[in-house]
């Protein structure tokens, strides 16, 4: 069982384990990587693949047909954003395993009250994620039940081919939420958020247990232990650093990917519930609902994006709020450092376009709006 600090990751990481998307430490022979990378591709095809190649054949058989062609259109752009997502954490298990490893060390030896108090809002944070995907999931279950006939739940409704009816929408919701990769992509950028929030707090107490002589000024010794504080602060703090460029350069294809996918499919089901003249009341709260996922997706990624930016800036406010005007020219030039780093975010992007932020997140509702009112246009 993989364990991490927090407990999000400890349940993402381990249900990821059994679809094969992590390889077990424990497993160090050749013929045992293979055999996992092949359940992998397995279960990926199980789950996915089919239901891509499925959707492909019938955008093809239904050419021309436009209302049908945005039905499949939408399920198959879905399903494609998420074999982006899984890709990523297949090609690039063992450097992802490794910040894992990295992070969880961080955080299991933080001592600090203040420090574990930081660490435990975080890990409340992604619980309260955990818990919409759950209560999403539950609800998409919920909807394909009632939305399927008695006597129609056999293995066809798992890759249905009339994408007006349910459970196309429902399925590929729950495909999303049991692969859990947005819920392990958003852990690991908190737990970089934890870390960075972790070195302010270094930085703002480094000098709580020192004693202040009359001068108000660091003795020789209090010198060299504040020296070896920001030493080993700059070491992690550019370590962090460090972990957000790797995840950045993981993650920033597959968001690319979502984000154009979200912007389609918020627009193209804000305007088929507007213009839609179906009486089918259930179908329409599946439209519904399934906006509201792709819009809430959309969001959490902008709100890590976002608070992990301002967080990072955060850094040269800390490092400032420290007794600096006690410390020596030599040391005042080393917190230099950091706050000059500092002024420069981390920042999270979609393939390099867009920084992810809830500006960004306005921007894009914005965007979908414009191309609805667009096509409502074109349509009256």
């Amino acid at each position: 069982v993989f364990d991490n600090f927090i407990f999000a990751l400890k349940v993402t990481l381990n249900w990821c384990r059994y679809f094969g998307i992590f390889i077990p430490d424990e497993l160090t022979g050749r013929r045992q990587k293979l055999l996992v990378q092949a359940y992998s591709v397995f279960m990926f095809m199980l789950f996915i693949g089919f239901f891509i190649i499925t959707q492909i054949i019938l955008f093809i058989l239904v050419w021309g047909d436009l209302s049908v062609m945005t039905d499949v259109g939408l399920v198959l752009g879905t399903n494609l954003a998420l074999s982006a997502k899984i890709a990523v954490f297949f090609f690039k298990r063992e450097e992802l395993a490794s910040i894992l490893k990295k992070n969880d060390d961080t955080l299991r030896f933080e001592t600090r009250e203040e420090g574990k108090k930081i660490i435990s809002e975080i890990d409340r944070e992604t619980n309260a994620f955990m818990k919409v995907f759950f209560c999403f999931g539950v609800g998409t279950v919920i909807a394909w039940f009632l939305s399927t006939p008695k006597g129609e739940l056999h293995i066809a409704t798992w890759y249905p081919c009339d994408t007006k009816r349910s459970p196309a929408y429902e399925i590929i919701m729950i495909h999303q939420l049991a692969i859990t990769a947005d819920l392990l992509m958003l852990s690991m950028i908190a737990v970089c958020r934890c870390r960075v929030k972790l070195v302010g707090l270094y930085l703002q107490t480094i000098c709580d247990d020192l004693p202040c002589n009359v001068k108000n000024k660091l003795t020789s010794d209090e010198e060299v232990i504040v020296a070896k504080r920001i030493r080993e602060y700059v070491i992690e703090h550019q370590a962090i650093l460090d972990c957000i460029s790797e995840l950045q350069n993981h993650f920033s294809p597959a968001l690319l990917v979502q984000l154009l996918t979200s912007v389609v499919i918020i627009c193209v089901t804000a305007y088929q519930l507007a213009v839609e003249k179906s009486s089918d009341l259930l179908r329409k709260f599946t439209m519904a609902s399934f906006l509201f996922g792709m819009s809430t997706e959309m969001f959490m990624f902008s709100y890590q994006g976002g608070h992990l930016s301002h967080d990072s800036m955060e850094v040269a406010t800390a490092a400032y709020s420290c007794p600096w005007y006690t410390f020596p020219t030599s040391l005042k030039r080393s917190l230099l450092v950091i706050m000059i780093r500092a002024q420069q975010p981390a920042l999270l992007t979609a393939g390099g376009f867009t920084t992810l932020s809830l500006e960004t997140f306005v921007t894009i509702m914005k965007a979908s709006y414009r191309f609805f009112t667009v096509l409502q246009e074109a349509t009256d």
